[in-house]
């Protein structure tokens, strides 16, 4: 029998000055980048879902899995696993980790490994200046755009940083009109350019220890059970 719950939301603890925010599963992005935004920061990647949705589903949406996006903003984690027993993974700070690094584990486990309660990450302030291009020219020559994506069959590119940086940058871009902001939820609609690894497990040695892993943390395969079989975790 499946089973649904609600999981608490709400914005545990904020840190302003050490860019570091902890909040609940159940919050949803969009209020979690209101809170962030009223003090100049955010979380690089679609405030679409909840938060636990966006960690389980590693929903960077367009925005390649660099430093700034999932996993690694994500600092630490709370979760319970199919037994039921509730653990903590990673630690408070960005240099915080040593040995096996479970947080990197479950961000994109789908819900599969355990139901995740509660994440600390770390924000980044917003940056001065923000412009959205549309068109179908060349980005080659672009150092370091924010955000190169595919829509409609036009290429979308997002320039960020200090504002006579973005200026010069975006005299580059031939064959681009400036374009308005997209919305969250265009965002993450967005085609990326280069397309991020799928959740196909390839290899023996790979799917033995995805087995491994699910048969530590879900043995009785509780979570995710129709997607663990297809996948050949249980």
């Amino acid at each position: 029998m499946s089973r649904s719950a609600s999981l608490p939301s709400g914005v545990v603890g904020f840190e302003p000055d050490e860019l570091i925010v902890r909040v609940l599963a159940g919050t949803t992005m969009s209020d979690l980048a209101t809170v962030l935004s009223a003090n100049g920061q955010r979380l690089r990647i679609p405030a679409v879902g909840t938060v636990g949705g966006a960690v389980a589903a590693r929903r960077n949406g367009p925005y390649p899995p660099d430093n700034a996006a999932l996993p690694n903003i994500v600092l630490k984690l709370r979760a319970v696993d199919g037994e039921g027993r509730e653990f903590t993974a990673g630690g408070g700070t960005v240099k915080n980790v040593s040995g096996f690094d479970l947080v990197k584990v479950l961000i994109g486990s789908q819900g599969m490994l355990a139901t995740i309660l509660e994440v600390t990450f770390r924000t980044e302030p917003i940056p001065r200046a923000s412009r959205w291009f549309t068109g179908s020219g060349s980005v080659d020559g672009l150092y370091r755009p924010t955000l190169v994506a595919r829509h409609e069959g036009r290429t979308i590119v997002n320039l960020e940083g200090h504002p006579d940086d973005v200026i010069e940058q975006s005299a580059l871009l031939d064959g681009f009109v400036e374009t308005h902001r997209p919305t969250p939820e265009q965002i993450h609609c967005f085609e990326p350019i280069v397309m991020a690894t799928n959740h196909r497990l390839d290899g023996t040695a790979t799917l033995a220890v995805c087995r491994r892993l699910k048969e530590s943390f879900d043995p009785e395969n509780r979570l995710g059970a129709a997607r663990s079989i297809a996948m050949g975790l249980a």
